[in-house]
């Protein structure tokens, strides 16, 4: 990486990679190039300097906030601000936009054709395949780590690349419409005027049994807080929460897992799976009571279930005693769904289901979430990218100002009417 460095060469790696225990300055500007005449750390320069940077996204982040306590997608973007401020003549960006919203994946790619402007080359590596068409000149196809084909992007089409990364016909790029599940009216959670001071106000909604409810807001809307209260991660300071019509003054995350809820982060490097452990490990884990007996474990057992999943959604790994930080982005993310289906959970909470996988990982994971309420499943899904809700969900609650905007349902779902709620608060 040095070397590369010394020779014009930078990465920004779909993992994060910031250094959490500095600020967002020292983040951007890690090598403190702005030098007082004294030779001192020039901080206001730096600070200025990220400030100007920053609002290429439109972020207004004090630059000496410390990185760790922002939102994942910010985190992100400062990584992504690092790589330009560096001004080197080759920036790999691999998956850039993973987690981020639609408002700042169009800054992004506005700033890669500034840069590709200013005669800066772009290594662009994604699974997003209107995104590497509408930026790159050219576009090369790998498949299972093997070379497939190089393609000038002017005569490429969407089908045809799903085609060569999947290796057979894919009919959409989204899963189709889910159809309505008898009895989708009863309620099985409810929330009424859930707050939490600076962080989200009177939020209210119901998410029905059997239903697939998807949550939207740009960031600052308060989703992010929203997806740990809902699991007890974070605490609420007013307003009342119901499961099955049973009043939950404060959650906490023991209650929740013990009423049935299970909650796939969106990060599955720090929250996801155990990187360190067996894949076999991490399945037994959430349900190690059932594979036990008189304090001993029942391994052939837990292989064999471990075994089953693997099947059942196609994992592709050499084999249980694998390490999930051997897999790839796709199969990391159809273990994590294993695990939570292995649980037969009541309701799953998902927070960016199909983040930095491929368009083949993705299409098989809409449909594990599409069968969730045909196993007497409810599912929230907390999703950047309006076409997985429009697909997935039944409907859609629409959060602007730490507030509910409003609420969409069936065909009145479009990318238009999301983004006219979460960006004005209402529909002309």
């Amino acid at each position: 990486p040095l070397y590369a460095s010394s020779i014009g060469i930078t990465m920004v790696h779909q993992e994060l990679t910031v250094f959490e225990n500095l600020s967002v300055a020292e983040n951007i500007f890690p090598k403190n190039v702005f030098r007082t005449k004294l030779g001192l750390i020039d901080k206001d320069k730096i600070h200025k300097m990220s400030s100007e940077k920053l609002a290429l996204f439109n972020l207004r982040i004090n630059p000496a906030e410390k990185i760790a306590n922002l939102p994942l997608a910010e985190q992100r973007i400062i990584e992504i601000l690092r790589a330009i401020g560096l001004k080197q003549k080759l920036i790999i960006l691999d998956e850039p936009t993973s987690g981020l919203n639609e408002s700042e994946v169009r800054n992004l790619i506005a700033i890669v054709k500034r840069l590709k402007s200013e005669g800066i080359s772009i290594l662009y590596i994604s699974h997003r395949i209107s995104e590497v068409l509408e930026i790159s000149d050219r576009v090369t196809v790998l498949k299972d780590g093997n070379y497939v084909s190089t393609l000038k992007t002017e005569n490429v089409t969407e089908d045809k690349l799903i085609h060569l990364m999947v290796g057979r016909e894919v009919d959409l790029l989204y899963s189709k419409k889910k159809i309505a599940v008898k009895g989708a009216k009863e309620n099985y959670l409810e929330l009424e005027n859930v707050s939490k001071e600076n962080f989200i106000n009177d939020i209210s909604f119901k998410l029905h049994k059997k239903e697939i409810l998807g949550i939207f807001g740009l960031e600052g809307s308060g989703i992010e807080k929203l997806s740990q209260i809902l699991f007890g991660l974070d605490s609420y300071e007013r307003g009342r929460i119901r499961i099955n019509n049973v009043d939950f003054s404060r959650l906490k995350t023991e209650e929740m897992l013990g009423n049935g809820f299970i909650y796939l982060n969106n990060d599955r490097k720090k929250a996801g799976l155990f990187f360190d452990m067996t894949a076999s490990d991490n399945m037994a884990y959430p349900v190690l009571k059932r594979f036990s007996k008189s304090s001993l474990l029942k391994y052939k057992e837990i292989h064999k279930y471990t075994e089953k999943f693997i099947k059942k959604f196609n994992i592709v790994i050499p084999g249980i005693k694998t390490k999930p930080k051997n897999l790839s982005g796709g199969n990391q993310q159809k273990l994590m769904f294993s695990i939570c289906l292995g649980v037969a959970p009541e309701c799953v909470i998902v927070n960016e289901p199909t983040r930095g996988v491929d368009v083949g990982a993705k299409a098989e994971i809409h449909r594990f979430i599409l069968d969730l309420p045909e196993n007497n499943t409810s599912v929230i899904i907390f999703s950047s990218e309006l076409p997985e809700l429009i697909s997935l969900c039944d409907r859609v609650v629409v959060m602007k100002n730490k507030a509910v905007a409003g609420e969409l349902a069936g065909s009145e779902i479009t990318e238009e009417k999301i983004m006219v709620m979460a960006a004005r608060s209402k529909i002309s």
